[in-house]
């Protein structure tokens, strides 16, 4: 016979409603508390139902590289939120070099995960698609997949608006008096590079600016990336250049000394993505900030509420917020 709720409310000197909702995997119990109840569920001998119905407890939170700062800051957010609604959070980072995404989604599914959340996975590479997320889904462990991909995905996801976000940055160069703007995008084979493209185009045209595919440079998303493909845009004699992440606009910053030239002087720089590290650059670099701390509760709103059936949810985007530091300003010629 299983325990009844009063029973294992009376063990753990809980109410029967915070019994309740550590059973159904619900937000709003401490952590502490948590561990208690499932404590006396498993010395009552219902480890299975504990780990069917609330799983592990952890929320794992699949990640690209770290060496790009947007992604340990989405992550932190993540599991800073997650923690006040008494989950523990396992940052797993993917990289060809070392474990694969797929390892991990198997590890975080044979260990019972309370969820997993995944910052722009491999579902951004053609060919791959949502099956292993679904997969898992299946398996009862609630997904959320965020940025990284096109489109409304089958489950539930977070995004922020990088079309518009690229929009947006054209918008402010030529807002201060650029014309010849470039732009710095990473591979056009994922679906975040596409977009950037496409709202940096929409930006031209929206400003009545030519393009010229000859201001455009598809490098990696890295400091390398980003000095590698200024040199050319320096050479067309670009006054102001768009940057895909503020990695790249480092490096362009970095690379434009190294040319002779001053930012904001001779060569305005704007980024994306609005990482701590950009308050730090020299000068403060101008970007466009994901709005992290709203898509973290966005995201812990999806992954512990009422997990049981995913589908039929939309993909929640948000815009990303100007920041203005000191590497943009008008243009010499204006």
């Amino acid at each position: 016979m299983r325990p009844r709720l009063s029973d294992i409310a009376d063990r753990a000197h809980v109410s029967e409603a915070t019994v309740s909702r550590v059973l159904n995997a619900k937000p709003g119990v401490a952590n502490t508390t948590r561990r208690r109840v499932l404590d006396v569920l498993a010395d009552l001998g219902y480890d299975d139902i504990q780990r069917r119905q609330t799983g592990s407890g952890a929320i794992g939170i699949v990640t690209p590289e770290l060496s790009n700062p947007i992604f340990p800051h989405l992550a932190q957010q993540m599991e800073s939120v997650l923690a006040h609604h008494g989950f523990m959070s396992m940052v797993c980072s993917s990289t060809a070099e070392t474990v694969h995404e797929q390892d991990f989604l198997d590890f975080l599914a044979a260990q019972h995960a309370s969820g997993v959340i995944v910052i722009n996975g491999r579902y951004a590479l053609p060919g791959v698609g949502y099956r292993p997320y679904e997969d898992l889904v299946a398996r009862d462990v609630p997904v959320v997949l965020v940025n990284g991909f096109e489109g409304n995905p089958p489950l539930p996801s977070v995004s922020v608006d990088v079309e518009e976000a690229a929009v947006h940055a054209v918008d402010h160069l030529a807002a201060l008096g650029h014309e010849r703007i470039g732009l710095i995008v990473g591979p056009t084979r994922y679906p975040t590079a596409t977009a950037f493209l496409a709202g940096y185009e929409k930006g031209l045209a929206h400003n009545d600016l030519a393009s010229d595919p000859q201001l455009i440079s598809e490098t990696p998303w890295t400091l390398e990336g980003g000095q590698a493909g200024a040199a050319p845009l320096l050479e067309q004699g670009v006054t102001g250049i768009v940057c895909s992440n503020d990695l790249m606009a480092v490096g362009v910053v970095a690379a434009a000394k190294a040319w002779g030239a001053s930012v904001p002087g001779d060569l305005s720089v704007i980024g994306f993505d609005g990482s701590p590290l950009v308050a730090f650059t020299d000068p403060p670099l101008t970007t466009l900030r994901q709005p992290a701390s709203s898509m973290a509760t966005a995201v812990a709103s999806l992954l512990v509420g009422d997990h049981r059936d995913q589908r039929g949810l939309r993909t929640q985007r948000y815009r990303a917020e100007l920041v203005i530091g000191r590497s943009t300003g008008r243009p010499k010629a204006a």
